[in-house]
């Protein structure tokens, strides 16, 4: 990404998403190319946190789950544009519906590439603002990515976090998702106990993300399949496969990450 000088700063950005995994891999890709960031973890702390900004400190672009506990979605969208002339951008695991996309400036699907995520923030150098880059065409290239079947950690995703971080740094991201598996599927082997589809189906989305963003293709499938199946006595065989990737993704970070 070429620099924007400095009578261009680079606009800030205010990450909104439930799952702490996608906040920590966004946010340090978007600050590692210059982006200043700040997250909130639900759309109430989003609202909060425009709410006490400084004008100078506003955020200009909003990058936001739109399936979140709580204020999310278009209800989200609208109270956020009641308080912020900031561009957002709406991000999911799950395709988006027409209301979604209508209601938003643009869209990209995870696992999200970084390269579609930082050429979406810069700046139009003719024009002086935010490039329009095309949603379709960024989740297409998600699309494929994730159609590329792979070992427990995708090579290429591996490669594109150790090409942007040190090694120490993407280690400690795949510690924090081995540690948020552990606990999700905790409470996700409560919710199928319980036979509560609508919290396995939360559960299962937030799992879908977050192993999308490092590369977890099997345990992501996993939670996709999860996340759309309406049928219990496949559950077990999921859950299954996730903690299967859990343990590995365990023994892999024990023996230390393929370099």
């Amino acid at each position: 990404m070429p620099p924007l000088g400095v009578d261009r700063p680079y606009p800030k950005v205010l990450l909104v998403d439930d799952d702490a995994i996608s906040r920590e891999v966004l946010g340090m890709v978007l600050e590692m190319h210059g982006f200043p960031v700040e997250s909130a973890e639900d759309g109430a702390q989003a609202l909060a946190a425009l709410d006490t900004a400084t004008k100078a400190a506003s955020a200009e672009v909003i990058l936001m789950d739109t399936q979140m506990p709580g204020l999310s979605g278009v209800e989200l969208i609208r109270a956020l544009r009641e308080q912020t002339g900031a561009r957002i951008v709406a991000i999911s695991g799950s395709e988006p519906g027409e209301a979604i996309r209508e209601a938003a400036d643009g869209f990209l699907l995870k696992p999200i590439q970084a390269e579609d995520l930082v050429h979406l923030l810069e700046f139009d150098a003719a024009r002086g603002e935010l490039a329009n880059v095309s949603a379709e065409a960024a989740v297409d290239s998600a699309k494929v990515a994730d159609q590329i079947t792979t070992p427990l950690i995708d090579p290429a995703v591996l490669g594109k976090l150790k090409a942007m971080m040190p090694a120490k740094a993407v280690e400690e991201i795949y510690s924090a998702v081995a540690s948020d598996l552990t606990t999700r599927l905790a409470a996700l082997k409560v919710a199928m106990d319980a036979a509560d589809m609508a919290e396995v189906k939360q559960i299962a989305h937030a799992i879908k993300g977050g192993c999308g963003m490092v590369g977890l293709a099997g345990a992501g499938q996993a939670a996709s399949r999860l996340e759309t199946s309406n049928r219990h006595e496949t559950w077990p065989k999921e859950l299954s496969q996730l903690q299967l990737a859990l343990n590995q993704l365990q023994s892999i970070l024990g023996d230390g990450l393929p370099w």
